[in-house]
């Protein structure tokens, strides 16, 4: 029985141990979205980096120097030229669309139209006209335009944010081993026989929704490009190559093919115009919708509609990084509740095992081992043998009194 010091010494244990947590968390909060990226991104590449390490000698640091590197060249320098150019470029943009807008007039086709076309060209002339134009073109641009100097901003901060992730990315590649070790044995003592099972659900979440996210991208750039191509919009590899790295933005690739648009109606091809609004709106839109899932579902244990909810769930819970942390949550959770359910089974059907059946009987048996003899009540024929059996043989039954 435990005594009042001792309950009150675990007491101050479990105060003294929540305090430094809350500290540790008060201090890490700052970089808790640094870390979070720098982990995922070292998950999802460690194949490359072991390969890279396997061919330097099986050497971590000049293997990390080289990931870090990579990551760098691949991740920070684009985003910092894009966030340049987006916010160079956007105001001279806006105010162009807009000055082409009060020019706009209602087409003189329609005038050729039987029948209606003089009364129609009359309607569309009032509906057209510049000011009216330019004020609803001017409401309908504003709030996109806040968003995208937003997303501008957040791209130059988030540059300050990839540093650092590129920073604790290299101790990640560095000490990858110790600290995978470290992380089962959490596993393992939070979770018991269920840590490696979860160690690979972590594992394989993370890298399929990656791979689905760069899927995805690659998916509406491709789109994209084969319409800009029908279209035939000038820059096509530039614009493919922005609608990939705008993609994982929800508004990203309208920013694009939008403009596009925009560009072609001023140049008179209004077929083309509509043609590019529709191919955005049905084809590089319905990627996003459905190829990510799909690529996501094929490394996680997660049914198809779990990861529309944990995509968009996630999304909508932690922003970005819920696109990852959402479907990983939700395939810890389910693997959790299938192993309780599992476990559960196994006791029941042990427990039904567990019921033992008397066994025929042995010769050979130890004494202590047999199973128990089962009486047999043997009824006398009616024809009798005329030779009675002696008194206390071994065969006989007892019948009664003996005269």
């Amino acid at each position: 029985m435990v005594n009042l010091r001792d309950r009150i010494d675990i007491l101050i244990r479990i105060l003294f141990g929540s305090a430094i947590a809350i500290g540790c968390y008060f201090v890490v909060r700052p970089f808790l979205t640094a870390i979070t990226i720098a982990a995922i991104v070292t998950v999802v590449s460690w194949p490359l980096f072991f390969r890279f390490k396997t061919n330097l000698g099986n050497r971590p640091t000049p293997a990390a120097f080289l990931m870090v590197t990579l990551l760098v060249v691949c991740l920070i320098i684009p985003m910092m030229f894009l966030s340049a150019a987006v916010a160079q470029q956007l105001p001279s943009a806006i105010s162009g669309i807009t000055e082409y807008i009060r020019t706009i007039s209602a087409p003189l086709w329609l005038k050729e139209i039987p029948v209606i076309g003089t009364w129609l060209y009359s309607q569309m002339a009032i509906v057209f006209q510049p000011q009216a134009l330019a004020d609803l073109m001017r409401k309908m641009i504003d709030p996109i335009t806040r968003e995208v100097f937003t997303i501008a901003l957040s791209l130059g901060n988030g540059l300050v944010q990839m540093a650092l992730v590129a920073f604790i990315a290299f101790f990640f590649y560095r000490d990858g081993d110790a600290l995978a070790s470290r992380a089962n044995d959490f596993l393992e003592k939070v979770s018991g026989d269920l840590s490696n099972e979860l160690s690979h659900i972590l594992v394989s979440t993370t890298r399929s929704v990656v791979y689905g996210i760069v899927g995805m991208a690659a998916g509406q750039s491709l789109a994209a490009c084969i319409g800009f191509i029908i279209v035939g919009a000038p820059g096509t590899l530039l614009l493919s190559v922005a609608v990939f790295i705008l993609s994982v933005v929800p508004i990203g690739p309208p920013l694009v093919w939008g403009p596009v648009a925009i560009w072609l109606y001023a140049q008179g091809e209004i077929g083309l115009a509509l043609f590019m609004v529709a191919w955005g709106t049905l084809v590089v839109a319905s990627v996003d919708n459905f190829l990510k899932p799909l690529l996501i579902a094929r490394g996680t244990p997660l049914p198809l509609s779990l990861v529309f909810l944990g995509v968009f769930g996630g999304v909508i819970a932690f922003g970005f990084l819920g696109l990852i942390l959402g479907p990983v949550l939700l395939a810890v959770g389910v693997a959790m509740v299938k192993t309780w359910l599992s476990q559960k089974a196994r006791k029941r059907i042990a427990k039904d095992v567990s019921i033992t059946f008397a066994m025929p009987k042995f010769d050979d048996e130890e004494p202590a081992h047999k199973a128990p003899e089962v009486k047999k009540t043997i009824t006398p024929s009616v024809k009798t043998n005329k030779t009675a059996p002696r008194r206390n043989h071994p065969k006989s039954f007892p019948t009664g009194k003996h005269k």
